[in-house]
């Protein structure tokens, strides 16, 4: 085996010299570069880490905002719908009762009219039944005051029928004002 070694330049002191250097250039290499460089990544890691995991927190913060940003809403939302229903109850309720309201006055305000149209009218009738009682009386004192022949009576008819004229056109005057 020597002799392969020899004729393929192989020398087995060559090849422990450059094993005992590769161990020691590893070993000084390990304490003194690869130690620091692990370090290094080692902190870098640990920083994206610490970063990944804040990145993380924050969405699920996010997340969490958001749920309940959209809770505040809807619930904003059925609140809003709540008084709007509620002010068209208040609104209907409200209109339903000026109604009624104003069907009651006007029922009250025609029974007084009626009332008043009754009374108006009564009184009218009064007025008129006391001048015509008046007029009847007066026609007939004259009638009785006076010889009656035909001549006598057609003047007695006539003055009587414009007396009357005359007084009902005034009293009518004075019903329609008021007055009586």
């Amino acid at each position: 085996m020597e002799q392969i070694f020899a004729t393929l330049g192989i020398d087995f002191r060559f090849i422990l010299v450059m094993a005992v250097g590769f161990l020691l250039l590893f070993l000084l290499l390990r304490k003194y570069a690869f130690g620091p460089i692990f370090n290094v990544l080692e902190q870098r890691q640990s920083t994206i880490r610490n970063n990944l995991d804040e990145a993380e927190a924050r969405r699920n913060e996010m997340v969490r905002l958001q749920k309940d940003y959209e809770q505040r809403l809807a619930s904003i939302e059925d609140e809003a719908r709540d008084k709007i229903q509620a002010a068209v109850k208040d609104a209907q309720a409200a209109r339903d009762e000026i109604i009624a309201r104003a069907h009651t006055d006007r029922d009250a305000m025609l029974r007084r009219t009626e009332e008043d149209i009754l009374r108006e009218r009564e009184k009218a009738m009064s007025t008129m039944r006391d001048q015509i009682a008046e007029m009847a009386v007066t026609g007939a004192s004259r009638i009785l005051k006076q010889k009656l022949d035909v001549a006598n009576q057609g003047r007695l008819i006539d003055e009587v029928i414009s007396e009357i004229g005359s007084r009902g056109s005034r009293n009518s005057v004075d019903i329609i004002g008021g007055r009586s």
